[in-house]
């Protein structure tokens, strides 16, 4: 009867720990301005191609020729982006390739970081696979 009670009470521990951990990586909402979206135009430098989340790192110029590397994560994980069929694997983004992004920005003020939502790569348009997360209610609408 013991070994019964301890097993069910440490199966119980094991699912409540698990539950935190799925609660505190989906916060895309929390991370990022959904409710806003911005276009950057650089070129590639990094393409990490791995869970849980895929990240694009790429330079910008603006037009003072300054450049600010950013980096941009992608909401599908790498299962969900091969099962598009449309050829996404780790060789697919590489350095120097131009990247156009539409993303939405970082919560931190000053942060170069963005949650991708489109994205074309030397000038081929990738889908993502991610539905869109909606906006609050009262910022539907609104772009940067």
């Amino acid at each position: 009867m013991q070994n019964r009670l301890l097993i069910c009470l440490s199966a119980a521990a094991l699912l409540l720990i698990g539950s935190f951990s799925a609660l505190a990586h989906h916060g895309s909402n929390i991370s990022y301005q959904t409710d806003k979206t911005i276009t950057l135009d650089g070129v590639v430098t990094e393409w990490d191609y791995r869970n849980p989340h895929p990240q694009i790192y790429f330079d910008v110029k603006d037009k003072d020729g300054t450049v600010a590397h950013w980096a941009a994560e992608l909401l599908s994980t790498p299962l969900m982006l091969k099962n598009l069929n449309v050829g996404w694997s780790r060789t697919t983004v590489k350095p120097n390739d131009h990247i156009v992004l539409v993303c939405n920005p970082s919560r931190v003020a000053g942060a170069k970081a963005c949650l991708a939502k489109e994205l074309t790569l030397n000038g081929k348009s990738w889908p993502l696979g991610a539905a869109p997360i909606a906006p609050p209610p009262a910022a539907r609408g609104a772009r940067q």
